[in-house]
């Protein structure tokens, strides 16, 4: 039976293969799943913001009794989702990546050209060919909410669309 982890916004997690990692209420937000298909080690995070302001505090790492991390940044929870995967045995070189969310839920602000879902998407993106990890599947954009299910042992990617 596999263990079940659910991350929450702002969080992230690395698990191995008896493990199902899932989270909900994902819009403009992005996850970003990073899996070593060859040892069956993964990670989730759910990322709220693009990247980190100049000069803001970034000692905000902590980790809960299941291993969850803080993961505020897209640029941050990539480059800590990957420290995660490798502590378990992953291999950085063997990872793929699936990008879920980046839709666009709110008004743009004047000046705004696309929005924060966008802007998450494309933080992830650079974050990802900057640490050589190509990025396999996308489901972004659009205007609705999903729930993501990620199951370590198979790689498999479960989104139900929220309308």
């Amino acid at each position: 039976m596999s263990k079940q982890i659910e991350i929450h916004i702002a969080e992230l997690v690395a698990a191995n293969e008896n493990s199902v990692i899932t989270t909900s209420g994902v819009g403009s937000c992005v996850v970003i799943v990073l899996y070593d298909r060859l040892v069956r080690i993964g990670g989730m995070a759910h990322a709220i913001l693009p990247h980190k302001r100049e000069g803001e505090d970034s000692s905000l790492y902590h980790r809960d009794e299941l291993g969850r991390v803080f993961a505020k940044y897209v640029d941050q929870a990539v480059e800590m989702l990957i420290d995660e995967i490798k502590v378990l045995g992953g291999n950085p070189q063997h990872l793929v990546a699936k990008l879920v969310g980046g839709a666009h839920m709110f008004v743009l602000l004047e000046g705004d050209k696309h929005g924060i879902g966008w802007e998450n998407t494309e933080s992830a993106r650079e974050v990802l060919a900057r640490c050589g990890v190509p990025v396999e599947t996308e489901v972004v954009g659009g205007t609705v909410g999903r729930n993501v299910r990620f199951d370590c042992s198979t790689g498999i990617v479960e989104i139900t669309t929220k309308v």
